[in-house]
């Protein structure tokens, strides 16, 4: 998913710690984030998807992912695990 963007990233930490140049410090993270440079990417903007192959039998192709950020079960799971076959 990437950061919120720098003065988003900003502000919430801003409610809980400072240190010098903190914005420089924040810039320079947002910037070089790969998740954020593949998430905000302006050449493809939702990320790189790829097209499933067209297979002949089961389990020959899958894709596995995790779907975070979800909300909390009774047991305080947040998250899912996707395999695509």
């Amino acid at each position: 998913m990437g950061h919120f963007g720098v003065d988003k990233t900003l502000n919430m930490l801003e409610e809980k710690i400072y240190w010098p140049y903190m914005r420089k410090g924040v810039q320079r993270h947002c910037h070089r984030c790969s998740a954020c440079l593949q998430a905000k990417s302006r050449t493809m903007p939702h990320g790189v998807y790829t097209s499933l192959l067209i297979v002949s039998y089961p389990w020959e192709d899958i894709s596995m992912d995790f779907i975070l950020g979800l909300p909390k079960t009774q047991k305080g799971f947040d998250f899912i695990f996707v395999v695509v076959d």
